[in-house]
């Protein structure tokens, strides 16, 4: 058995101790505003996925099944299979696009508000800490010669 397996050994500490970080701060991901954040970019992930894929699964799947129908002229020499194809291209730059609509309408102010919260924490935390320092009782120290 490996002495960084064995606790109390002198080995690392488990990731999973509690570690000496303040344990009353209260978490930004227990925030009901954090909480919609995931869910909405949950939602927009998931249904972005399944139109891209659905997009690209459609165009192989009638390029395998139906031939006949992708080798149909629709315009000279552009085949309807040729648009489609190219309607790839157009179908992932609307998913960008959208979003980056997503990203600037619903995601960017919740986490500047967020990002706010956290500095407040750690402004308040720092003034709390610094003035305990002031306020503690010195020790007597012993210096060297």
């Amino acid at each position: 058995m490996s002495r960084h397996s064995t606790p109390g050994l002198g080995g690392p500490p488990s990731p999973f101790e509690a570690g000496p970080g303040p344990a009353h701060r209260p978490s930004v991901s227990r925030q009901p505003a954090y909480q919609s954040l995931r869910r909405s970019h949950r939602r927009f992930g998931v249904r972005a996925t399944a139109v891209a894929v659905g997009g690209f699964l459609l165009y192989v799947l009638l390029s395998s099944f139906a031939p006949g129908l992708m080798n149909t002229p629709a315009s000279g020499h552009l085949t309807v299979g040729l648009a489609l194809g190219l309607g790839q291209f157009a179908l992932m730059g609307v998913i960008v696009w959208r979003y980056l609509v997503h990203m600037r309408t619903r995601v960017t102010p919740v986490v500047r508000g967020l990002r706010g919260l956290v500095r407040h924490q750690a402004s308040a935390e720092r003034e709390r800490a610094a003035f305990e320092a002031r306020t503690a009782p010195r020790e007597e120290e012993f210096r060297p010669w």
